[in-house]
């Protein structure tokens, strides 16, 4: 992840040269990608009639890291609902791989935004069929925030989504847990297998 501080996804010329010295430092270390985020502005000073997505700097940051693939992480979370078409396009138009999202404001939870994921989802899809940008395909949605192997697959089947984003962590220890991580590996699979069947059926 490049992120130069955690006041925000809206930075200062000088944040972003550390931005991009950050990401040739960690090429120079075999990174094989990169998760950023840069927006227009704060809330407070920003036009709200303007472009969320600052296009020109993601942009050279997904160029610099040259077909390593980059992800526009939670900074999404901050986009209003009503701009995220014109967000999706933007982002689409900078290169990106895929986009990280809970789909609603930082803190709540992926299954709190069932409804909005949807909705990005289906964007998503309308871009990828009904849009060609030039030399760019459009970014996964990868949904993210309470994402556990209890409602994994809940979330697919009621949002669309296929990539999904979890710490995986034991409560108790602060740490990464394999089971955790094979139960939702399962359930996901099981979800994709019978999601098959039906399609299978319908036919």
């Amino acid at each position: 992840m490049i992120r130069p501080h955690a006041e925000g996804f809206y930075y200062e010329n000088s944040d972003f040269q550390v931005m991009k010295q950050t990401l040739n430092s960690l090429k120079s270390y075999g990174a094989d990608g990169f998760v950023f985020g840069i927006l227009t502005g704060s809330p407070q000073k920003r036009d709200p009639d303007a472009s969320w997505v600052d296009v020109p700097r993601n942009k050279q940051l997904v160029q610099l890291a040259e077909g390593r693939p980059c992800t526009f992480h939670r900074a999404f979370d901050l986009i209003p609902e009503s701009h995220w078409e014109t967000a999706l396009a933007d982002i689409t138009e900078c290169g990106f791989a895929s986009i990280l999202t809970n789909g609603g404001p930082s803190g709540t939870k992926a299954t709190e935004c069932v409804d909005k994921l949807q909705t990005l989802v289906r964007y998503q899809t309308q871009l990828q069929g009904g849009r060609k940008l030039q030399n760019h395909k459009v970014p996964e949605i990868i949904v993210g925030g309470g994402v556990r192997a209890s409602n994994i697959s809940l979330l697919h089947m009621n949002t669309g989504a296929s990539a999904f984003h979890s710490a995986a962590l034991m409560v108790s220890e602060g740490l990464t847990c394999a089971a955790e991580v094979f139960k939702m590996k399962y359930e996901i699979s099981r979800a994709r297998e019978e999601e098959g069947k039906g399609d299978e059926q319908a036919r």
